[in-house]
């Protein structure tokens, strides 16, 4: 909101239509408020003084002289007298006062000078009528604010990583609105990034999180987070996909992520993963989530609408063209980057597209000695490839490493093809029963790769009784895990069950 503050206006309008002005300025700021008082002061103190000549009520504005120059409305202070000072130029001065809107007033919160040339509502004017208008134009404002502001609001919410803890109410703290402009802001980036993206180093590489944020928040405690008070400005984030299902937190899980890619979107790259469809995470706990810390409608909707944006998700990264990321694999149908390059976005599962079925789901064979193709025990139609198959990859595309998650790893890591592709997974303790440790990949200016770990955290302390929010949450993880076991854990034996159903994905 402008205060039009001009002589031309005070001429114009009068003071009486300042003042009716003045009941319209709803939630004004310290400084702003302060300054309008000044100026009705000043305005009134002039009107005293007849130093200034006002149209009269009855004609209105049309009263005065269309002819007349402004100087001679306006009576200008005898330059002769003694205590005469020449009037300084009128100037808007380059920077702002912004008091953080949190702040419980009396300029106690955050103070921070804003250059006038950074705020981009400017030229926009809200006008209010009558009061019911004038609260349409303040809800349509508050809209446009919000937009901006989630982002923030999530970021400073649950971006914690040495402070965060489980949220002792399910209730989840974002709404229905708020999570449609979250998707809204993030989507329209996605939508202009390629389907491969291409990344420089340095940068830090996440594999599969599945909802374990308090995991998230210990690989940002101990290794660097992505904030202004962490080293955002001098590394970039990787994720590879399967945020979602398995663990108690997927909400927080995707959203602190989506707010990370519109507060930093040069900095923070989300590609896809299998569990980023709406028919899968339908099935492993995505859905139900969603439902049960949203109520069913607002929890569906929430769940459709995260599901439109999954499929604007690019599909695969090239870091300083020497190196691929992908969640799964190359399968048996990935010979060249440009396929992956040529997937057309958004694309669904059902699309019935090969490559994106071998990118999403396929997996390396157990080890280097098992070579070419091999069904994969995940599903029909469905394969593993060998360390023949990662070679010929990497040399038809002039590449040194493939990196991919999709697996659980015991180390939170895993080589495989002679060190030409490392399987990545950072949620530990997989689903409350692998007992792995959780890796991320920190590579360097000099394309040099470091494994970094965490281990799982024992057992809480205390019992079911003393927490029930924790027993409610462990009931909920461990009936959908007894209903849908995990993939094992890569290199473990697998035991004897039907091994082509959905159970394994």
């Amino acid at each position: 909101m402008y205060a039009d503050i001009s002589t031309e206006n005070v001429m114009l309008q009068g003071s009486r239509r300042m003042n009716k002005g003045v009941d319209y300025l709803v939630e004004a700021s310290a400084a702003e408020a302060e300054a309008i008082s000044a100026t009705l002061a000043a305005a009134k103190a002039r009107q005293v003084n007849g130093e200034v000549e006002l149209p009269d009520r009855d004609r209105g504005a049309e009263a005065t002289p269309s002819g007349k120059h402004m100087s001679t409305l306006i009576k200008m202070p005898d330059s002769t007298g003694s205590n005469s000072v020449a009037p300084a130029g009128v100037r808007l001065h380059h920077r702002a006062v912004v008091i953080a809107a949190e702040t419980g007033g009396a300029l106690g919160g955050m103070v921070r000078q804003l250059s006038i040339d950074q705020f981009e509502n400017e030229g926009r004017r809200v006008s209010y009528g009558t009061p019911e208008n004038a609260t349409a134009a303040r809800k349509l404002l508050d809209r446009q604010m919000s937009i901006n502001s989630v982002p923030k609001k999530v970021i400073a919410h649950i971006l914690k990583p040495r402070g965060w803890k489980p949220p002792v109410c399910r209730q989840f703290f974002l709404d229905c609105n708020e999570i449609a402009d979250l998707c809204e802001s993030a989507e329209r980036i996605f939508t202009v990034e390629p389907t491969v993206l291409q990344l420089k180093a340095p940068i830090k590489i996440f594999g599969d999180l599945h909802g374990q944020f308090g995991d998230l928040m210990r690989l940002f405690d101990e290794y660097g987070a992505p904030s202004t008070a962490g080293d955002i400005a001098y590394i970039d984030y990787l994720f590879l996909g399967d945020y979602v299902d398995r663990g108690q937190h997927s909400l927080e899980t995707i959203t602190l992520l989506l707010a990370l890619k519109v507060e930093y979107p040069n900095n923070v790259h989300l590609i896809r993963g299998n569990h980023e469809a709406a028919d899968i995470n339908a099935l492993f706990g995505f859905r139900i989530e969603c439902i049960e810390r949203m109520g069913e409608r607002d929890g569906i909707w929430v769940w459709h609408r995260i599901n439109r944006l999954f499929n604007w998700l690019p599909l695969a990264a090239l870091i300083e063209k020497k190196i691929i990321c992908m969640h799964g694999g190359i399968g048996r149908s990935i010979n060249h980057v440009e396929q992956i390059e040529n997937l057309q976005r958004p694309i669904t599962m059902e699309a019935g597209s090969i490559v994106l079925m071998d990118l999403l789901w396929s997996d390396p064979t157990e080890n280097d000695s098992v070579e070419g193709l091999r069904p994969n025990a995940r599903g029909p139609g469905l394969v593993t490839f060998g360390p023949d198959r990662v070679m010929e990859f990497c040399n038809n595309n002039d590449l040194q490493l493939i990196v991919r998650a999709h697996e659980c790893v015991m180390d939170g890591f895993e080589r495989f093809a002679q060190g030409h592709l490392i399987t990545l997974f950072s949620a530990t303790n997989y689903c409350g029963t692998a007992n792995n440790a959780g890796a991320i990949l920190v590579l360097g200016r000099d394309l040099v790769v470091v494994p970094k770990l965490i281990h799982p955290l024992p057992p809480a302390m205390s019992s079911p009784e003393a927490s029930p929010e924790r027993h409610i949450e462990d009931t909920w993880m461990q009936e959908l895990n007894a209903n849908r076991p995990p993939t094992p854990t890569r290199g473990r034996p697998q035991v004897a069950n039907d091994r082509g159903s959905l159970a394994w994905i």
